[in-house]
């Protein structure tokens, strides 16, 4: 996942904001108004306008939202499903108990009494969403049956078809979550055009080093033999990842971004990484160039929404001047070789285990 600040996209934001300035009195999810909801769209847009690859709040959440449906195969439509509910029920906000509801957490609202993770993991959104596009997939016939049926079928919400004064005096099962189906689309829109838009995290002129049959691994490929038990296991991790597609945000376990992929393997050697490239520059020591570098090191380079001082992308060495990383939307997991990967310039090395 890159850094930078670039406008980029920012006619298709513009647009997008405006619909949503139109669609605002749909929003009226669960204990907000109309007005409060239509005002988080705002927020969320405004933000994705401004820079979609270092959105925060809101705008990070509905992108990690998107990015665990895409992670687990849920789709473009998942993905919609996943926003309509989490807008209906936190505005995407990251709602924790002081927000004086029932025990309900998180961006779904989920609790441990209805058969969720713990509190924890109802307040983490990368978990929290995964969990929710778990119970999703579990819905017979969710792609075809109405997409707020889909939505009530996993959180058993008030509305459920039957008027009573939780809802309102509400016929319409899952009728709450319909209200935000348009708007959860325009969000969808947004995060999946300017992430291609921008390329956040991704890498400019990347060329594989081998076969493309390979995903550029070259034929024969071994790991090296003075790599250390955790560089092994970290390395292993990453080659079994070749193909893999790149999806801004994800962290497998079939999609990846580029500091999402080197954070998976190493968390096999029990290497904890944030998953964010402007961090990793600074996890464990310097490397002082190429003739010191050793397997399963990251290598960190402006890629193509950072600079030198702040890279946008990384990936991990894997030996014999190869680098392997998830490039971008279009050739996902890749191998490269040093000279083309570090093509746009050196940010960094950096040694772990």
């Amino acid at each position: 996942m890159g850094s930078g600040a670039k406008v980029a996209g920012a006619g298709v934001a513009a647009a997008l904001l405006a619909l949503v300035l139109g669609l605002v009195t749909l929003a009226g999810g669960a204990g907000s108004s109309a007005a409060a909801q239509g005002a988080a769209a705002v927020s969320v847009l405004g933000q994705l306008q401004q820079d979609e690859c270092v959105a925060t709040g809101q705008a990070s959440n509905a992108e990690t939202v998107v990015a665990a449906a895409d992670a687990l195969g849920a789709g473009g439509k998942g993905a919609q499903i996943a926003l309509m509910t989490a807008y209906t029920e936190s505005g995407l906000n990251n709602l924790g108990p002081e927000s004086g509801n029932d025990g309900s957490l998180g961006l779904f609202q989920q609790r441990a009494a209805a058969g969720w993770g713990t509190g924890a993991q109802e307040q983490d959104p990368t978990d929290a969403s995964g969990m929710f596009i778990e119970h999703l997939l579990a819905v017979a016939n969710w792609q075809s049956i109405p997409p707020w049926v889909a939505a009530q079928d996993v959180q058993n919400s008030a509305f459920s078809g039957v008027p009573s004064a939780a809802n309102g005096g509400s016929a319409v099962l899952g009728g709450n979550y319909e209200a935000n189906w348009a708007l959860a689309g325009t969000f969808l829109t947004a995060i999946t055009a300017l992430s291609d838009a921008q390329g956040c995290g991704g890498e400019n002129g990347a060329v594989p080093a081998g076969p493309a049959s390979q995903y550029g691994l070259p034929t024969g490929y071994t790991i090296p033999s003075d790599a250390t038990p955790a560089e092994t296991l970290a390395i292993t991790y990453a080659v079994s990842k070749l193909g893999d597609a790149y999806v801004w945000g994800a962290a497998g376990p079939n999609a990846f971004d580029c500091s999402g992929l080197t954070m998976m393997a190493w968390a096999q050697a029990g290497v904890t990484l944030d998953h964010y490239t402007g961090d990793q520059i600074n996890e464990g020591t310097p490397v002082t160039g190429y003739a010191a570098i050793s397997p399963g090191d990251l290598v960190l380079i402006p890629g193509s929404d950072g600079t030198l001082a702040n890279p946008g992308h990384v990936g991990i060495s894997i030996g014999y001047g190869l680098v392997l990383s998830a490039v971008d939307p279009q050739q996902g997991v890749i191998v490269q070789t040093w000279a083309n990967f570090v093509a746009g310039g050196l940010s960094g090395i950096r040694h772990l285990g």
